[in-house]
């Protein structure tokens, strides 16, 4: 025997399907509505950076897709904390976007009292890029390959010195990673920034850094410095001579970094899934990608899941190598 629903059900089911279809609704008119005014994007590191660059690059495009300007904002400082900290300060709107780098995976463990959880306090929209690192030498350093350089080390320990941009910094932590896989020993001299750190590795004051590709390949190309080799799976195009760490018998050590878009969370999902549909559509032209290898870098979008993935997978990952090597911010 059927039996049919009662009148008052019947009538919750269907102010149910009403406040389903209604939600939806609402959903969909607000992103239709966003952008209402200017769009700011935050971000962590200072103008001509790298996350600077690819920035600006898809601000552009993005301003010209939504009908609103897009406008960069740089606001370095405490590895990220700072322009994070502007994000959160903002509504949850979709008219502040962050860019979010490798080094602010790092933060919570660097920065134990600021008491960050990324998982929280911030939505994924879409990966930007996928940036590699390059070891590169002083001309006058005796090493021309990966195993020479890794013999040289142990037969100095100590005495060869490696910079970075700071306690932390993927520089840093790509040299922690390298000497705990090869068991040598370097020192370590940070810097506050790129400009500090290369004009000393140009005078062999330091030895040795594990650069950026967008840093490295304009020094490479220009004979300033010697590239040993790519730290990560794949040779690149632009420096398609430099041989892989792995293709030398150094083991399969990645430490590319990346670049991505996110959100405050709360941001309504139809607006999250308008803006990543528009960057996964801006990182597929032709131009852009031509304009990011040129960059030293290479366009690579996401959902937001999988940004969302990656945030939580670099965020174990380099806290192990932070503790083991003990780390410190300062």
């Amino acid at each position: 025997m059927t039996r049919s629903f009662s009148t008052p059900r019947r009538h919750v089911l269907r102010g149910l399907t009403l406040l389903a279809l209604g939600a939806g609704i609402a959903s969909a008119s607000l992103a239709q509505a966003w952008p209402a005014k200017p769009i700011r994007l935050l971000v962590p590191y200072t103008a001509g950076s790298p996350p600077d660059m690819s920035s600006r690059v898809l601000a552009t495009h993005l301003a010209a897709s939504l009908q609103q300007p897009v406008v960069v904002e740089n606001r370095p400082g405490a590895i990220g904390v700072v322009a994070l900290q502007e994000l959160l300060r903002q509504p949850a709107d979709g008219h502040t976007l962050f860019c979010i780098l490798t080094p602010v995976t790092t933060a919570s463990t660097l920065l134990p009292a600021q008491k960050i959880d990324l998982g929280k306090e911030l939505q994924p929209v879409s990966q930007m890029n996928r940036i590699a690192t390059v070891l590169v030498v002083n001309n006058d350093l005796p090493a021309t390959d990966m195993k020479s350089f890794v013999a040289l080390l142990r037969a100095k320990p100590n005495q060869l010195n490696f910079a970075s941009t700071g306690n932390g910094t993927p520089a840093h932590l790509a040299g922690e990673l390298f000497k705990s896989q090869e068991k040598v020993q370097a020192a370590h001299v940070p810097y506050a920034s790129f400009s500090q750190s290369v004009p000393d590795l140009l005078s062999n004051r330091v030895q040795f850094m594990f650069m950026t590709s967008s840093v490295a390949v304009p020094l490479v190309n220009s004979g300033k410095v010697r590239a040993l080799g790519i730290v990560g799976p794949n040779r690149l195009p632009i420096l398609p001579n430099v041989a892989t760490l792995a293709e030398q018998g150094m083991g399969k050590i990645d430490t590319s970094s990346w670049d991505g878009i996110v959100v405050k969370a709360g941001t309504p999902r139809a607006i999250v899934d308008r803006l990543n549909t528009e960057i996964v559509r801006i990182l597929d032209k032709p131009e852009v990608k031509a304009r990011f290898v040129e960059m030293g870098m290479q366009a690579v979008s996401s959902t937001p899941e999988e940004l969302g993935a990656l945030i939580e997978s670099e965020t174990v990952r380099w806290a192990g190598v932070i503790k083991a090597a003990n780390i410190s911010a300062d």
